[in-house]
């Protein structure tokens, strides 16, 4: 696909708003139609970090190395961080050497504790000789522990009150010390007991101890897992930063904002669609649940209806070849589980808007791609344990052949169907799978049964 005319470039405002869809159609057909290099160039420059990554992890690799050259060497690194894992890497191994250097430039000791795990270690290991001999160690003791650990971020900038000091006393170390994440109230051992908002600080008398102000807080081991700890944190707690205790000991505190960059991924990757206002959502009211998901489900009961009007018209053929009514669900299961692979692939796609009509017809060529290795290697494997089994190697081709086209249909149907249901205000989520069945099942016995009556029925 291309861009008819230059002058369907996009005109940018005073408000660096971009078309957003011309970008991604320009960085789409960039090796075709380099003329437009320079106006890609002017627009990614008005488009955020976010943007930038939003357009390149909708691109396919040669694309996306093209689009790399035109971005300003000071957006390489914010882009970079915005991408994905694999994405970023690649990335990385891909610009110049002059461009890796200047990234390196702009990595900070708090970059080496976020991203430490997908940096070449070459980077890494530079950033970390530039940092002081505190700073160096704190990054050490952070990378020891897990990306989704507690102690990969924590932040010792806290300030430890005992419980009998007065609130004004803590106003004057405050201003002494400056500005610190959270003030907590510890015993003699350094066990944290409670800690003090700001608010109940500047409203208290001078003379109050801050055991008086203090308030209960949730404190997190060093070694928790964010996993573990998010059933405990709770939205309307109010706390940008909680304790971290080690061996019974306060020794920090972390960021809220580090489990929601960190959990990002693995939240993403079960996402499928917002769905729409009108569509089923975690906590609908149970009869509306029932009454939605029963239209979807006697829409599957007409298709498998229809699925059996296409084995009925082969009745025939399989009383008379008993063999195809034995290996039709080989043929049916394998259509499925390639069509819901591709649709979990276009679903999670949808969902991080990376796919658009720009692209979609790349997404389909190589879903038929992976489609058609997968089918042709696993249709081999099957074709030949029904030859051996049936003693025909008539019927072993003709599974061979029903399982790769009814692949290449699976992947089709599972590609096109959540764009076209989404276009409509469809939830995919709920309503795809009912129609890929369908097509899977029809197809996969109309090929099947077919050539079984066409070359084994007398």
């Amino acid at each position: 696909m291309s861009i008819d005319q230059p002058q369907a470039n996009p005109e940018t405002t005073d408000d660096h708003e971009v078309d957003y869809d011309w970008v991604l159609q320009s960085a789409l057909d960039i090796l075709e139609e380099p003329e437009h290099e320079e106006t890609l160039r002017h627009n990614l420059e008005l488009m955020t970090p976010q943007e930038v990554a939003q357009i390149l992890e909708s691109l396919p690799v040669a694309q996306r190395e093209a689009v790399y050259a035109l971005l300003a060497i000071d957006k390489l690194w914010p882009v970079a961080k915005e991408l994905y894992e694999d994405s970023a890497k690649h990335l990385l191994r891909t610009v110049s050497d002059d461009a890796r250097l200047h990234i390196q430039g702009m990595v900070t000791a708090e970059d080496i504790r976020a991203y430490g795990d997908w940096l070449p270690q070459r980077m890494v290991d530079a950033v970390m000789l530039d940092q002081d001999e505190a700073t160096l160690k704190a990054l050490q003791e952070a990378l020891s522990y897990e990306d989704t650990q507690v102690g990969r971020y924590l932040d010792k900038s806290i300030m430890r009150v005992r419980p009998k000091i007065s609130v004004g006393s803590l106003s004057s170390r405050l201003r002494k010390r400056g500005r610190v994440h959270g003030i907590y109230v510890v015993d003699e051992e350094g066990a944290l007991l409670g800690h003090v908002s700001t608010e109940s600080q500047l409203s208290s008398d001078d003379d109050r101890p801050v055991s008086d102000i203090m308030q209960p807080i949730v404190a997190f081991e060093h070694s928790d897992q964010f996993k573990d700890i998010l059933k405990t944190i709770h939205s309307d707690d109010q706390v940008a930063w909680y304790p971290v205790e080690k061996d019974g000991a306060l020794v920090g505190c972390f960021p809220v904002s580090a489990i929601l960059w960190e959990m990002q991924d693995s939240i993403l990757s079960t996402a499928v669609t917002e769905a729409p206002s009108t569509e089923e959502d975690l906590f609908t009211p149970i009869p509306k649940a029932a009454r939605l998901r029963a239209f979807w489900l006697v829409i599957n009961l007409a298709t498998a209806f229809m699925a059996s009007a296409v084995i009925g018209m082969f009745e025939g053929t399989l009383q008379q070849v008993v063999a195809l009514a034995i290996l039709m669900p080989v043929v049916a299961s394998m259509g499925g589980i390639a069509g819901s692979q591709t649709l979990a692939v276009a679903l999670r796609g949808l969902a991080l808007n990376h796919i658009s009509s720009a692209n979609l017809d790349l997404l389909l060529k190589k879903e038929s791609k992976i489609a058609a290795i997968n089918g042709a290697a696993i249709g081999v494997l099957i074709a030949a344990v029904v030859a051996w089994w049936f003693d025909s190697f008539l019927l072993g081709a003709i599974i061979l052949v029903a399982i790769v086209i009814n692949s290449l249909a699976a992947a089709s149907s599972g590609t096109l169907i959540p764009f076209i249901l989404n276009k409509f205000n469809i939830d995919p989520a709920i309503s795809g799978a009912v129609i890929l069945t369908t097509v899977t099942d029809i197809v996969g016995f109309v090929v099947f049964l077919g050539l079984g009556a066409l070359l084994l029925a007398s």
